[in-house]
């Protein structure tokens, strides 16, 4: 009981935060940098391709019944410098969270919604950061002469995975996310890199070339490893299910790759994909039954939505949209956020999954990208 009150404690004083922030922005007031209008929804700018017969179902609901929980926040340099934003699902008002560095990028948030850690580069030097919504405190929390990067958070906010080139070759660390107790967790000559915590807090999937080519190993936070994949063509990209009990990856053949998915334990290993495609990253939907990917067409790029159970396939496109990166599941499920180059622009779009339509979220001459969505 008291943990519940605790919670909801957490997500009022985080709603009330970002209302009184777009409420003082509004007014010409306040201390938050960077705030702009709203961001147009494109009407006839689309012509978005509607799910083929055949293909995976989604939700019914239209857009204006289908409830969206979550902010989005993402990295724009609209000001100068490439720092984190903060927008509504509809891309109202979007708020500028930092504005210290010349380069922030890789946003990650907590769990919890409360923080996001993410990656900075100041007087060169390329370190991670915390940010705390409630406060807008920010604490450096690693401070090597060598590259930091990919902050991957534990299940309980308390700590951080990270890569690190800082012994000559990337390895594997741990720290709190105050920025103490830093400690190494993986050494070998060769790279180590790109760690992923399970929601379950037991186990850290992370890339290894130590046995010739890229394989998926997992980790434990004493530094215990094993090997996931042992496939002769490279592995990498790994992602958590939600449930932690899979893994998706992607297995390369040369420039391209298919989507696989693995049980933490090794075993169930098996491709969603039968044609080679360039991949992005996968990423799961909340559910853990699909996985969603942008994949390189021709011409152009299309989301594709693959089904874990029966491997069904669900495309979505625009003919002047051309979806970039990794595509984000809005935490209820019923859309996607992606990067998406528009007139030679890069700018911020989401597709709702029962209509195939496209909504723009950002609407700046400048570099709107890298989109992920807290909880709440």
């Amino acid at each position: 009981m008291t943990i519940d009150i605790l919670k909801n404690k957490n997500l009022l004083i985080l709603a009330l935060v970002v209302l009184a922030a777009i409420a003082l922005s509004a007014c010409g007031g306040g201390e938050i940098p960077g705030l702009s209008g709203a961001a147009g929804i494109t009407d006839d700018e689309t012509t978005p391709t509607a799910p083929a017969e055949g293909d995976t179902p989604l939700p019914t609901e239209s857009p204006t019944t289908i409830p969206v929980t979550g902010h989005i926040i993402f990295i724009s340099d609209r000001d100068g410098a490439r720092s984190l934003y903060m927008t509504t699902p509809d891309g109202g008002n979007p708020i500028r969270l930092t504005n210290a560095s010349p380069n922030d990028t890789d946003p990650s948030v907590s769990p919890d919604g409360t923080k996001v850690a993410f990656v900075s580069t100041i007087n060169n030097n390329v370190d991670i950061f915390v940010l705390d919504l409630l406060s807008g405190f920010i604490t450096r929390v690693t401070d090597a002469l060598e590259k930091d990067s990919a902050p991957s958070w534990s299940p309980d906010g308390s700590r951080l995975v990270f890569e690190s080139f800082r012994d000559g070759n990337f390895e594997i660390y741990m720290v709190n996310a105050d920025g103490s107790n830093t400690l190494r967790l993986t050494n070998d000559p060769a790279g180590d890199s790109n760690p992923v915590w399970s929601p379950l807090g037991n186990e850290i999937a992370f890339v290894s070339n130590r046995f010739g080519n890229a394989d998926i190993l997992l980790l434990t936070t004493s530094g215990q490893v094993s090997t996931l994949t042992t496939s002769p063509a490279p592995d990498s990209a790994p992602t958590w299910s939600p449930d932690g009990s899979r893994i998706a990856f992607k297995n390369h053949s040369g420039e391209l790759s298919n989507i696989c998915v693995i049980g933490h334990d090794g075993l169930g290993h098996e491709c969603v994909t039968s044609i080679p495609y360039e991949y992005s990253s996968p990423a799961w939907s909340p559910n853990g039954q699909q996985l969603a990917v942008v994949a390189k067409q021709s011409p152009g790029h299309q989301i594709h939505i693959l089904n874990i159970n029966d491997h069904a396939l669900t495309n979505f496109s625009s003919d002047v949209i051309d979806p970039l990166g990794t595509p984000v599941w809005s935490p209820e499920g019923t859309r996607l956020t992606f990067q998406a180059e528009f007139n030679n622009d890069m700018e911020i779009y989401s597709v709702v999954l029962s209509s195939g339509e496209f909504i723009r979220i950002t609407s700046q001459l400048s570099f709107d990208g890298v989109p992920t969505w807290t909880p709440q």
